[in-house]
């Protein structure tokens, strides 16, 4: 937490702001090992002093530049689960929705190579877990209004489960460099989806049942 002195003030608040914000850019372009002191004060075009007088530690501004980051990436996928249209799936399409949405045919490698490096950096930074924890959280419920509107079950514990084949999925195409990785996910997908999250009987749509394409 910050003194709450100048730097609870509007101008305080804009400066930490363009800290985190600087912190998050060095965080994408270069990992962890790029967040530094300096560095960080050089992006935000303020002095080198600022870094200690807002942040009491460098893991506590890491810290934040992972939460800003988790949450644009977290925002970006709730968009394009929010324009994901209504309708019954086949496991095919019903793979193709979720990799769209969860992977994004716009996102880049890096975006998703920091997306899962900040994964294993809470597993040695205890003060990012929070916020990769309430990620997490919020990608399993958004799985699960995928899957409802896509005429399927969905509950929280096996939305978590396609989340999880997913994951191994990009990570294992980004490994791999010439994969892509929104098609990794959805080869991975196809072959669990029916199992995990079965058309639903309940869902009422009035459109035939789409077996493949979003």
């Amino acid at each position: 937490m910050f003194p709450m002195s100048t730097a609870a003030t509007p101008k305080g608040l804009r400066r930490r702001a363009r800290l985190v914000e600087a912190a998050a850019e060095l965080l994408m372009a270069g990992g962890v090992d790029a967040v530094r002191h300096r560095a960080v004060a050089d992006r935000a075009e303020l002095p080198l002093a600022s870094t200690t007088y807002y942040f009491g530690s460098l893991d506590d501004l890491l810290a934040a530049a992972v939460s800003h980051v988790s949450s644009a990436d977290a925002a970006a996928i709730s968009v394009r689960c929010d324009a994901l249209s209504r309708r019954r799936r086949g496991a095919a399409a019903t793979a193709d929705a979720l990799a769209e949405v969860f992977v994004g045919s716009d996102t880049t490698r890096a975006q998703l190579a920091t997306r899962y490096e900040l994964v294993v950096l809470a597993a040695r930074y205890t003060g990012l877990q929070d916020s990769i924890r309430e990620r997490q959280g919020l990608l399993s419920v958004l799985h699960v209004d995928a899957l409802v509107k896509s005429g399927r079950t969905g509950d929280v514990a096996h939305a978590a489960q396609l989340l999880a084949v997913e994951d191994g999925a990009v990570v294992g195409a980004l490994a791999q460099g010439d994969l892509d990785a929104a098609s990794a996910a959805r080869d991975a997908l196809v072959e669990v989806v029916d199992v995990l999250a079965p058309l639903s009987a309940e869902a009422d749509f009035s459109a035939p049942l789409h077996w493949s394409g979003a």
